[in-house]
């Protein structure tokens, strides 16, 4: 069905999905890892960014958790949202 274009036709969303679901019921593990390297590129990102800035109160900045683009201030509990851009850059 694929092969023959049949999912780039306007009722063809269907067979997407149906091949979506059965390579992720056969894979599992493709899944982990996916979400894994994500969460492995965001925290090299976002570590250079924390090295090189400081909060308004002059405080350090750290991560709150693993993967996440939110910052907390040491000193003053502040939190900020680092933006994500398409390029890779933060």
């Amino acid at each position: 069905m694929m092969g023959d274009g049949l999912h780039h036709e306007s009722d063809g969303k269907w067979i997407e999905k149906e091949y979506a679901k059965i390579f992720n019921t056969l894979y599992p593990e493709h899944k982990k890892e996916r979400r894994r390297r994500s969460i492995e590129r965001i925290n090299e990102r976002v570590k250079p960014f924390v090295d090189n800035h400081k909060c308004t109160c002059g405080g350090s900045l750290k991560q709150s958790r693993s993967g996440s683009l939110t910052l907390e201030c040491t000193e003053c509990t502040l939190r900020f949202k680092i933006k994500q851009v398409r390029n890779g850059n933060t």
